[in-house]
């Protein structure tokens, strides 16, 4: 991810000495397997982004990982040796100089370009995002966002990829003091060669093996945090930094064992892009097999240039690897932009994307990153004015024409997305919408029907639309009226949780997960309409599934609420004796918290298991959420089409419909569809009327909960339940 890391040599008199100016620098001493290395890995990581292959290609993050902690200790050991010391403020100021243009610049540009294409939530989203990027806390933001309940179905935030580079920063703000340490205390005495890299070497091994047996327990018990957490990555740097003390002994290896190791490891890296996928636990410990394959190439290195593995040092491969940093940090940006202006996923797109990303990051290299990081005002060079103009001089005539020709490709990435947007504009067949039958006026779902496939005809968003999409999805379920009775804690309430009239003769709950908070005022409203008959108790816990079995999940505080709540309301309904139990859970696959996966059959059956309890055969509906709906972080925007947030019926949503309607009735209870309120001609659209369906792929808006309450009252009613 990082650009590979040089550090001038220190003066013969143990005094730093004066940086060189970038014409007068030596040749590089760039590593030519390295530069392959970091191309190989950047490319992976693009195509898992763009094309969803190879499936384990987000296995190049680690690649890059290994490559960082070997050659930022070998810089750090190197200095030590040659001057007794390490100057953390030369260091810190290297790392800035290369990381912050490039990462900075990218950040800038994405804020704006989010800023004209996003919705406002994305876009103030993303804004967040950056500053969080910019403080190289990115990991971590991203890691709270990502186990939020209400925000686990959100698009992904178009720079998640700067948590690897916040793992890295962080990992730097501690490694050089405690290098310093432990070299000091191994060299205090005596200054015997090879004495202080074995300390190091030491250091090293407990920071892998501590931080790797941290990644295996967190991976198993949250996988979110794992995968972003720097305490259970940092283990992987550290096996780099193990490579750069052992150099010397490992620079003896025999020829032959260099080129066997080579060709090992290249080939475990790329067995490891197809053998790695998102089902197993990653980082840990399946994260090894990249790390170790990573660490075999660059011991082979150790004795000299790999000329065998061509594949790796030719040419193109090298300046790929120059190159790689910038294209880490431009690739996700213009994947995420481009996708939504051109949202066909067409061959023609995918090269258009491929093809900006590579111009982008060539311009950005030569524009950005090379010459601020040669800059010698950042540099701090040559305080004389004499050898201040000489720099200065001898950037230019290093830089100057890459600037000119770097301004050219801009131009020319400009003029080709332009013409490939016109390309692509092409306009939209509308969808015919039905008329709702005058003889059927009485079902409500005959208006939500034609309202639905008028909004799945639409080729431009409403004006009206209330809430607004952008207020919806930033609300998520906090203005719920039942929120706080299904949060996590204690179980809340009953009596706060209970709408209509307190002396209704009939009382009905609702209960189940999120899914039974998104109908909660729908059913409100149900009890407050029906003239002091009902009072229906609307309780349960967004992301515990009301089945027999526990099903897990990450949320903070679920599964261990989960139990007890299903318990007291299971005694509450056999004590209450209702007239009418409604359950409403998501379907969707889940596993056990043994971690072993649950059929449809499995839910299904646990969930009737777990009504039994209830004590009210014959008196329970199972009510069907709505089928799935489209990332809206994604498909909304202010450049798209309402059609783009159209989605269809999943084979899920139809398994778990078609097995719990049987479950029912072989019971005696009642299955009752969303379908009619939900999706018109099995197209399930973003609003209906003037009112957003959902505010994320899963939960209905609160409103429209409340609109569709005469469709939902009019089925139970038709069931002769109300």
């Amino acid at each position: 991810m990082t650009p590979a890391a040089t550090a001038p040599k220190p003066a013969k008199s143990g005094k730093p000495a004066v940086p060189r100016t970038a014409r007068s620098r030596p040749p590089s001493v760039r590593r030519r397997d390295i530069q392959g290395l970091r191309a190989l890995a950047v490319i992976a990581v693009i195509c898992d982004h763009v094309i969803g292959w190879p499936t384990g290609g987000f296995a190049g993050v680690d690649i890059f990982f290994v490559i960082s902690g070997f050659l930022i200790t070998g810089i750090l050991l190197r200095e030590h040796e040659a001057t007794g010391r390490i100057s953390l403020r030369t260091f810190y100021g290297n790392r800035m100089r290369r990381i912050l243009p490039a990462a900075a610049l990218v950040l800038a540009v994405t804020v704006a370009v989010g800023y004209f294409l996003f919705n406002q939530t994305r876009a103030l989203t993303t804004a967040w995002d950056a500053l969080s990027s910019l403080l190289f806390v990115a990991n971590w933001r991203f890691t709270a966002v990502g186990t939020d309940y209400f925000h686990a179905t959100a698009s992904p935030s178009v720079l998640q990829h700067y948590w690897s580079l916040s793992v890295e920063e962080q990992f730097y703000l501690v490694w050089p003091w405690l290098l310093l340490l432990v070299l000091f205390l191994a060299t205090r005495r005596s200054r015997t060669p090879g004495r202080g890299r074995r300390a190091v070497v030491i250091l090293a091994a407990v920071v892998v093996v501590g931080s790797f047996g941290y990644a295996v327990w967190e991976t198993a018990t949250n996988p979110t945090v794992a995968y972003f957490s720097t305490f259970s990555r940092i283990w992987e740097l550290g096996v780099g930094a193990i490579l750069a003390a052992a150099l010397p002994l490992l620079a003896r290896m025999p020829a032959g064992a260099r080129v066997i190791l080579g060709w090992v490891g290249l080939a475990g890296i790329v067995g490891s892009f197809f053998v790695v996928s998102g089902s197993l636990p990653f980082p840990g410990p399946w994260a090894v097999l990249p790390v170790a394959a990573t660490a075999l190439v660059i011991a082979a290195g150790a004795g000299g240039p790999q000329r065998h593995l061509v594949v790796l040092t030719n040419p193109v491969s090298v300046y790929l690897g120059n190159i790689s940093y910038s294209l880490y940090l431009w690739h996700f940006p213009v994947f995420i932009f481009l996708t939504l202006l051109l949202p066909d996923q067409t061959v023609q797109t995918t090269l258009l994307i491929v093809g900006t990303t590579a111009a982008v990051a060539v311009v950005s290299y030569h524009l950005v990153e090379q010459p601020l990081h040669s800059s010698p005002w950042l540099r701090g060079v040559a305080r004389a004015g004499g050898e201040r103009r000489s720099a200065w001089r001898s950037w230019r005539e290093n830089f100057g024409t890459q600037f000119i020709l770097s301004s050219m490709g801009a131009f020319v990435i400009v003029v080709v997305v332009a013409v490939s947007f016109q390309v692509h504009d092409r306009p939209l067949t509308p969808m015919a919408a039905p008329v709702a039958s005058a003889a059927s006026d009485v079902n409500p779902s005959v208006q939500l029907q034609a309202d639905l496939a008028a909004a799945a005809a639409a080729t431009a968003w409403p004006d009206n639309l209330s809430p607004s999409l952008d207020r919806a999805m930033a609300l998520t379920s906090n203005d719920n009226p039942a929120r706080a009775c299904f949060d996590t804690g204690n179980t809340p309430d009953f009596g706060r949780c209970t709408w209509g009239d307190g002396n209704a003769p009939n009382h009905m709950y609702l209960v189940g997960d999120s899914e039974a908070l998104s109908y909660a005022p729908a059913f409100k409203e149900i009890a407050e309409a029906s003239d002091g008959q009902w009072k229906i108790t609307t309780i349960g816990l967004y992301g515990c599934r009301f089945t027999a079995v526990d099903v897990a999940n990450d949320g903070a505080g679920v599964m261990d609420a989960c139990p007890q709540r299903k318990l007291d309301i299971k005694n509450a309904i056999a004590d209450d004796d209702p007239q009418l139990v409604v359950v409403a859970n998501a379907f969707a696959l889940g596993q056990d918290t043994n971690r072993t996966p649950l059929s449809v059959a499995d839910m299904v059956a646990s969930t009737a298991a777990e009504t039994a309890g209830y004590d009210a055969a014959g008196k329970i509906v199972y009510l069907a959420p709505p089928p799935l709906g489209a990332e809206l972080g994604q498909c909304y925007s202010q450049v798209s089409s309402p059609q783009n947030c159209n989605t269809g019926i999943g084979q899920a949503w139809q398994a778990f419909a078609t097995a719990t309607a049987a479950a029912a009735t072989a019971s005696g209870d009642f299955y009752v569809s969303s379908l009619g309120f939900s999706c018109a001609d099995s197209i399930c659209p973003a609003f209906s009327g003037t009112i957003p369906t959902k505010y994320d792929t899963v939960h209905m808006t609160p409103a429209y909960a409340e609109h569709v309450a005469p469709a939902i009252r009019f089925e139970l009613g038709a069931l002769g339940l109300m």
